[in-house]
């Protein structure tokens, strides 16, 4: 398409199709999970080869990193111990994988029996953590939990009184020094700690949630009440309805995931997908539950433009956190363009990156201009708008202009879903 500026063809803009290709996006996907004991193996042999990976480990941006430290339920984590911990995040950061991180003191439903009998000990092994983990804080996605529960999921534990969350939770934030996202197990848990009148904005924007029972039950196994909101006052738990509805207004800048359960009848893929949605989840486990997941796999997706025949499951896990697809572009004034940017994922991106309007004038010389906008308000289900002031020397016969996408953290390209784009999508040329 040609717009035409006084009677002279200018600009053509692309041609803008969505792809239903996986664009392995860093901090969201699918995951495995990985359980160390903290104590190092007596044998003395190193962590695992990258051989320990299958193929589909390999493919995964994520992998949730599960460290049982119960076998010091009371006593300091040894010199040892904490060596081996920064050993098991040396070798994910090898391997180029996102953690998220959760430290346990039980793994078979036991957590009264296997956690300290005083939450001074608990505190004691969060700091001792946090200075092993201290070196890989920026491979570290979000850390689950707050040590302590069965499994590590914040329930069946004597500290999950509204001091000792708060107490637990604040201790965490400060030996991560805020640098990666935590997670707690429920909206109310989520409510009760901010609720805290210490409780501050920092907290506010690194707190998200973790989900292990999305779909068992109608409560999601407790995750939500079966009271209304009004009943259950702020800091309850609130019937599903109205804390999904919670979740999508106010969760939506942080990665919230978590497992997928089993509960007859099967969820649809569509029917997941609007749950997931206002959950805003980045992140799922690839392995539970195998008959739901077994469900989505054996559905196709009918009628949905570039997804139709994509298996149910595929359209699930491509959806998984942010993804941003350049709708369509415009020549509102001379030399203006309007880009318009769809979030079609589940979620939002969480991290800082920094959008490049990339200009070839068509002589082999490129010109990058970071654009004032904040890619991380690019909302879920929404279209932003970025409107964009070229100069003459970047609109001459002959110029092709892309947009481009960079995590500011270590420059890695973020990329768009739109069809053949690469690593930068192109947003049209200038012709005389």
């Amino acid at each position: 398409m040609l717009t035409r500026f006084r009677g002279k063809e200018k600009f053509r803009k692309a041609d803008f199709q969505e792809s239903n290709e996986d664009l392995n996006l860093p901090c969201c996907g699918w995951y495995h999970v990985y359980t160390f004991m903290a104590a190092p193996p007596a044998d003395g042999k190193p962590v695992e080869e990258e051989i320990w990976l299958d193929e589909a480990c390999r493919e995964e941006q994520l992998a949730l990193v599960l460290i049982d430290i119960g076998a010091f339920q009371n006593s300091p984590l040894s010199r040892e111990a904490l060596l081996h911990i920064g050993q098991i995040l040396a070798f994910f950061h090898q391997i180029g994988k996102m953690v998220i991180l959760r430290f346990v003191y039980d793994r078979e439903g036991r957590g009264m029996q296997k956690e300290p009998f005083a939450i001074a000990m608990v505190k004691r092994h969060m700091e001792q953590a946090g200075e092993a983990i201290r070196p890989w804080l920026e491979d570290i996605l979000v850390m689950q939990g707050i040590f302590v529960g069965n499994w590590g999921e914040m329930h069946g534990s004597k500290f999950l009184d509204d001091v000792s969350l708060w107490e637990l939770t604040d201790m965490l934030l400060s030996v991560t020094k805020g640098r990666c996202f935590l997670a707690v197990r429920t909206p109310a848990q989520w409510r009760r700690i901010m609720a805290n009148p210490k409780a501050g904005p920092e907290l506010e924007r690194r707190l998200a949630l973790y989900n292990d029972g999305i779909f068992g039950s109608p409560t999601d196994l407790g995750t939500y009440g079966t009271q209304s909101r009004a009943e259950a006052g702020e800091t309850g738990s609130w019937s599903p309805g109205e804390e999904l509805e919670w979740q999508s207004r106010f969760l939506d800048a942080v990665p919230n995931g978590g497992e997928i359960l089993s509960c007859e009848p099967f969820q649809s893929y569509e029917q997941a997908a609007v749950q997931l949605g206002d959950m805003h989840v980045s992140y799922l486990n690839r392995i539970y539950h195998p008959d739901q997941l077994d469900c989505w796999r054996k559905e196709t997706v009918q009628d949905q433009g570039c997804w139709q025949g994509v298996s149910g499951y595929d359209y699930i896990g491509r959806h998984l956190g942010y993804r941003f697809w350049v709708r369509d572009v415009a020549e509102k004034k001379r030399r203006e363009l309007r880009i318009t940017v769809v979030n079609c994922g589940f979620g939002n991106l969480c991290e800082e990156a920094d959008c490049f309007l990339v200009t070839d004038n068509g002589t082999g010389t490129e010109s990058c201009k970071r654009l004032d906008t904040d890619a991380r308000e690019w909302m879920r289900g929404q279209e932003t708008v970025l409107t964009i002031q070229l100069s003459p020397e970047e609109t001459g016969p002959g110029s092709r202009v892309y947009l481009m996408l960079k995590r500011r953290s270590d420059g890695r390209i973020l990329r768009f879903a739109n069809r053949d784009s690469g690593e930068r999508v192109l947003l049209g040329e200038y012709r005389v």
